[in-house]
């Protein structure tokens, strides 16, 4: 049994987009559909186009629980309802481009080398950069407490609206590698907005993500707990997907100000969660 789970969160076009490249794919699948809390009619339009699929399944959650616990959502009803072995967790903003995706990702865990997730090509229809793999951002637990206090000092600026009188310090949500990767290269760190997780994790891991972070540094605080656990992060640039990139983040927040005090808050708790990981409470 292999299944998606697509996080849907107020733009309707870029979730039916993906859902209809998943549908193009050779081998049959389920798909889990999970509304972040829309309240712009999105998640009806999703209901009337899917609503009576067998196939596809749609959560609506009572209010907007972020990245981490909305994906964790789709993941334990698909680990759980459906006992899925393989499990597809991706943003809404995503387009499968691999026909043979599911044969290749199973067979490739079966007969070639065994992987707790898998990351893919990920290609921006932005840039036209790739994703995947992302560099090692690990942060030792004194520059993680410097990164903290630094976001609470560029919030608190912001707040008072003497942040653009500023220059410096602008936020980084993590390094990516530009060009394209041809080799596989297993224990690294991958993107956070499409990763396939394999029956090695799903049989041990009750969450996809680190619970306690809204949005930011998922991947680097499932990268650092993987890392600790002896799981196996592999890049496989076999199969590829491309990636709008921040559509449903950027339908919220249109002016700096609202974006960026977004970005700092969330950042000061993704950090804290990271911090714990590395002092092993997580």
């Amino acid at each position: 049994m292999f299944c998606f789970v697509i996080l849907h969160y107020k733009t309707a076009n870029d979730t039916i987009e993906c859902v209809e490249s998943i549908k193009a794919l050779q081998s049959p699948c389920q798909i889990v559909i999970v509304d972040n809390f829309s309240d712009n009619g999105s998640i009806e339009i999703i209901e009337d186009r899917y609503g009576e699929a067998n196939n596809i399944h749609i959560l609506k959650n009572s209010q907007n629980l972020g990245f981490a616990s909305g994906n964790n959502i789709g993941y334990k009803y698909a680990r759980e309802t459906l006992h899925s072995d393989f499990i597809a967790v991706s943003n809404n903003d995503i387009i499968v481009d691999s026909p043979d995706f599911i044969d290749y990702v199973v067979n490739y865990y079966f007969s070639k080398q065994q992987y707790h997730i898998l990351g893919p090509d990920i290609e921006s229809l932005v840039d036209g950069k790739h994703q995947n793999p992302m560099e090692d951002g690990t942060l030792e637990i004194k520059q993680v407490s410097r990164e903290i206090r630094r976001y609470q000092v560029l919030y608190c600026l912001s707040k008072l609206r003497i942040y653009d009188c500023l220059k410096g310090s602008r936020e980084q949500n993590g390094i990516k590698k530009d060009s394209f990767v041809k080799e596989i290269i297993p224990n690294i760190q991958l993107h956070g907005s499409f990763m396939v997780f394999s029956p090695a994790f799903i049989e041990k891991e009750e969450f996809a993500f680190r619970p306690g972070t809204f949005l930011y540094m998922e991947e680097s605080i499932l990268y650092k707990y993987c890392q600790k656990n002896g799981y196996k992060c592999t890049y496989n640039p076999t199969v590829k997907v491309y990636h709008k990139e921040d559509s449903s983040t950027n339908s919220l927040f249109k002016a700096d100000k609202g974006k960026r005090e977004f970005v700092f808050k969330n950042m000061i708790q993704s950090l804290k969660v990271y911090r714990k990981v590395l002092q092993g409470y997580e």
